[in-house]
């Protein structure tokens, strides 16, 4: 437990240096084509020692991710054909599976990049999967960048209100807040769509 204590005010300190904005930029880029780990914590901590700036911050990681997004997408359109060719040699994914996925991205797409953007759901494998299946750019720079924006500001909005327990708050109960948001979305889509 004093590992993380001394993590934590590590990170604290280093959320006060003006430059750590720059990182938290290349993790929200890189985030949205490969890096495993999301960009949400590095945000709060940064908007928890700067409140002030939290519309600066959210702004910037938001664009961060969703260039970082189209970067994904377009690697996803340009090596899109390998990248079929090498999961259909898979055992484990069947043609019909990976068919299924296509049948989706071709009726829902919007639906299914917002959801990436906004839940838990791998923004990455959304990104690169988007330009696979060859979803309009447009479209998808559009929806990527109201989901990050408003999953981003959200994070923030928590934090600047109710600072540290805002924090504990969003540890706890990210997941099932924005899964249930998500799932909200998808009902009101099938239901006015």
């Amino acid at each position: 437990m004093q590992i993380l204590r001394s993590l934590y005010n590590w990170t604290m300190e280093l959320a006060k240096n003006p430059k750590v904005i720059w990182l938290m930029g290349c993790v929200s880029f890189i985030e949205a084509i490969f890096f495993p780990i999301p960009v949400d914590p590095l945000l709060a901590i940064l908007v928890l020692n700067n409140k002030q700036k939290y519309i600066e911050l959210t702004i910037f990681c938001t664009l961060a991710s969703v260039i970082g997004g189209l970067v994904g997408w377009l690697l996803g359109y340009v090596i899109g054909e390998e990248i079929e060719e090498l999961l259909t040699i898979i055992p484990w994914i069947k043609n019909d599976s990976f068919n299924t996925v296509k049948t989706a991205f071709d009726k829902h797409g919007i639906l299914i990049i917002f959801l990436g953007a906004f839940t838990p759901l791998p923004f990455k494998i959304i990104s690169v999967t988007s330009g696979v299946f060859h979803i309009n750019i447009v479209a998808f720079f559009v929806m990527s960048l109201i989901g990050r924006g408003l999953r981003f500001f959200l994070v923030s909005l928590i934090v600047k209100n109710f600072g540290d327990q805002g924090i504990y708050l969003l540890k706890k109960h990210t997941f099932i807040i924005s899964s249930l948001f998500g799932i909200i979305l998808v009902i009101l889509y099938f239901v006015f769509v």
